[in-house]
């Protein structure tokens, strides 16, 4: 269960420094506010917020957005002769192994721990440029 929730944590600390960089660029043009106090901090809530909305899809709350489609298309059974897995020396990814709940679960902790991470950041961050 640790290598799904380190393959979630990764590309969303990357989005998340992406997204710093990008509000310390193009919208704190003055430097009126700390990069790493306010940008890291609102980045950790926006985590902590995703966590929560993962731990309310845990527990059955289901988010119907505009464009999604109401009636579910079944999607058609392939035959076993056209699987390409066969043919493939790579390992399969870790989702494939895990069920629904596990991934949903993975996606809790990574949402947590990224969270954790950049309020980390910026309470330190308060703390040494005070």
């Amino acid at each position: 269960m640790i290598r799904p929730v380190i393959y979630r944590i990764i590309p969303r600390l990357i989005i998340g420094l992406v997204l710093v960089l990008l509000w310390d660029r193009f919208l704190n043009v003055p430097k009126v506010f700390s990069m790493t106090a306010n940008a890291f901090f609102v980045l950790g809530i926006i985590f902590f917020a995703m966590a929560w909305f993962t731990y309310l899809k845990k527990d059955g709350v289901k988010f119907h957005f505009l464009n999604e489609n109401k009636t579910r298309t079944l999607k058609k059974r392939r035959g076993l002769k056209f699987m390409m897995t066969d043919f493939s020396d790579d390992e399969p990814s870790p989702d494939d192994v895990l069920d629904d709940r596990d991934i949903i679960n993975a996606e809790l902790v990574a949402n947590i721990i990224t969270g954790f991470c950049f309020l980390l950041i910026s309470v330190f961050s308060m703390v040494l440029f005070r």
